[in-house]
């Protein structure tokens, strides 16, 4: 599965909802583009078996972080991210007047920066490409 080209169309389609003024929808996107623009980097570094399969955001950053860090502090960012998928995804217990244009645009920003840092600081080196494409046989 391609990860990154994943989240890109994830990407496209959390705009598209912004843009359409479906801003729940569009928070719930943004936070899922985040978690698969980490994903595409996951195989980089060392991680917990069913990681990948996972939806935990928390853990597929502290596992990038033990390779790759930021330019900026991102705790903050994955946190909201974490509460706001699924917050976004059911929203039967919240209160949804927080969904508002602002809110969404916050959302893809994060997706902005987090594209950023595995663009620009997750960079793999050689090594890692041939650990990936080779066969231990």
């Amino acid at each position: 599965m391609d990860y990154y080209a994943n989240a890109q169309e994830t990407e496209k389609a959390a705009i598209a909802l912004n843009n359409a003024q479906i801003y729940r929808p569009a928070v719930y996107m943004s936070c899922l583009a985040v978690e698969l623009y980490l994903k595409s980097r996951l195989y980089l570094v060392p991680h917990e078996d069913g990681l990948e399969l996972s939806h935990d955001i928390v853990n597929l950053y502290k596992a990038l972080l033990t390779r790759y860090r930021p330019k900026s502090n991102y705790d903050k960012l994955i946190a909201r991210c974490r509460k706001y998928f699924n917050e976004s995804r059911y929203p039967y217990n919240s209160d949804t007047s927080v969904y508002t244009e602002e809110f969404a645009k916050e959302f893809i920003g994060f997706i902005e920066l987090i594209k950023d840092y595995i663009d620009n600081d997750c960079v793999s080196t050689v090594e890692d490409l041939k650990s990936k494409y080779s066969r231990n046989e």
